[in-house]
């Protein structure tokens, strides 16, 4: 974990080789959380900013709570209570049906072989099997829940899972669901990064909490 001087804090799961960053205000709220707990947390940041609900100070804890285990940088069972005994209400995941996940299952040992290949290789292999199953365009939500899917399975599996991988194993679980999306990788220019992710029907799949693509990334390939 690094802090940063504008307030947000960098974050990087040693497991899967993913950096991670939190805003200054997501910075401070976990802070408070952490120290005070939810209920606490959620009074002090309703006295920081009256004219927001309450309820949506509480929900977006809950939410950053829950996106920090669903990306192993945080585990619950260390994190139950704050100190001074005050419980920390944990939001649960995404829901992730059954058929998903154990397509996730398979297309994750897939796309870690896929991209041992040569880069071309890779693509057209891709193609291949998008073009032998994906009979239509997924839809907005069979692409998050492929997205989903393939996150919960990453988490098990012992090796790096970045973007590249885990963007490879939801476009291939959507195919193996008979949903074709595109498998996209871009580029930011300041600071220079690349990423790798999926679209559906032309829109960036991504959870609340990821990276905006458009305007942080410019696609340069969709697949």
């Amino acid at each position: 974990m690094t802090a940063e001087d504008d307030g947000s804090v960098i974050l990087l799961n040693v497991t899967s080789g993913q950096w991670h960053k939190l805003n200054r205000t997501g910075n401070e709220l976990f802070s408070a959380i952490r120290a005070h707990g939810v209920d606490a947390a959620v009074e002090v940041f309703a006295s920081r900013y009256p004219e927001v609900p309450q309820g949506q100070i509480r929900l977006d804890a809950e939410k950053l709570l829950s996106a920090l285990v669903e990306r192993g940088l945080l585990e619950p069972d260390n994190l139950e209570r704050g100190s001074g005994g005050v419980p920390i209400a944990l939001a649960p995941r995404s829901p992730v049906s059954l058929k998903p996940k154990l397509m996730a299952a398979v297309a994750l040992p897939l796309a870690l072989l896929l991209l041992r290949l040569p880069f071309r290789m890779t693509v057209k292999a891709f193609k291949f099997v998008k073009r032998g199953l994906a009979k239509r365009t997924a839809t907005k939500p069979e692409a998050l829940q492929a997205l989903a899917a393939a996150k919960r399975v990453s988490r098990f599996h012992p090796g790096r899972v970045a973007c590249l991988e885990l963007s490879l194993t939801a476009a291939l679980t959507a195919a193996f669901r008979g949903g074709s999306v595109q498998w996209c990788l871009g580029v930011a220019t300041d600071p220079q990064s690349f990423h790798a992710w999926i679209e559906a029907d032309g829109e960036p799949v991504t959870d609340p909490f990821d990276d905006p693509i458009p305007p942080t990334y410019q696609r340069v390939l969709a697949v």
